[in-house]
């Protein structure tokens, strides 16, 4: 392009657009300059440190480091050291039972060992009644139709695991998560049953492998 001689109407336009071109060019100096300026640190000025790396991922929650956390009588002393520790580094699958009902706030805070089994015992109960109430108030056409919702979704979750596999005529396991499930929603009836809860109850069950247990900690 620098090689060809121009023809006279581009060249004409070419030298129209030059003080145009040289103005705008101008303009975004100064006002580069100025956002430079702005942007300086003022001397003598510490410029702030980068954040620290996050920590790295230690190992999953073993039997040792839970007993860590407790303290006399088996009170859990550091909540929040146990948050973070299964945060970065998981649980060991036989302590899940344990750990899930720490998580998920079933216990209040402070109690001892003994309490806390006390503390399951009554809410099993309570649950238990909950359930035949629950059932009894709704009406028939309520109860039906939650139950159908449930069902829909209860017959197709992690079939293939083996807690939830083989025939669905009589499979307990089934039965308890259609209960719990309809359970919920009966006690809801704003939000009641939606598609995908079923996906949250399962492994809690699978894990806890206790109704009432389950029913808490997804509640």
């Amino acid at each position: 392009v620098a090689a060809a001689e121009p023809v006279p109407e581009r060249r004409s336009l070419l030298a129209a657009a030059l003080p145009f071109t040289q103005a705008l060019l101008a303009q975004v100096g100064r006002t580069l300059a100025r956002a430079q300026a702005a942007l300086a640190w003022p001397e003598g000025t510490p410029a702030v440190s980068p954040p620290p790396p996050p920590p790295p991922p230690c190992a999953p929650l073993s039997d040792a480091d839970l007993r860590s956390y407790l303290g006399p009588g088996g009170r859990l002393l550091r909540p929040q050291d146990l948050r973070l520790h299964v945060f970065h580094g998981g649980v060991e699958p036989g302590l899940r039972k344990v750990v899930w009902r720490y998580l998920l706030n079933v216990f209040p805070a402070g109690l001892t060992g003994q309490e806390r089994l006390s503390h399951l015992r009554l809410k099993a109960a309570e649950y238990s009644s909950l359930k035949v109430a629950l059932a009894a108030r709704a009406a028939p056409a309520e109860l039906a139709q939650v139950a159908a919702a449930v069902r829909k979704d209860v017959v197709r979750t992690d079939r293939a695991h083996p807690y939830f596999g083989g025939p669905e005529e009589g499979h307990p396991h089934l039965a308890a998560l259609q209960a719990l499930l309809t359970t919920f929603a009966l006690g809801h009836p704003r939000l009641s049953y939606c598609q995908g809860m079923s996906d949250v109850a399962a492994p809690l069950l699978a894990v806890l492998d206790d109704e009432a247990q389950a029913f808490l900690c997804f509640c």
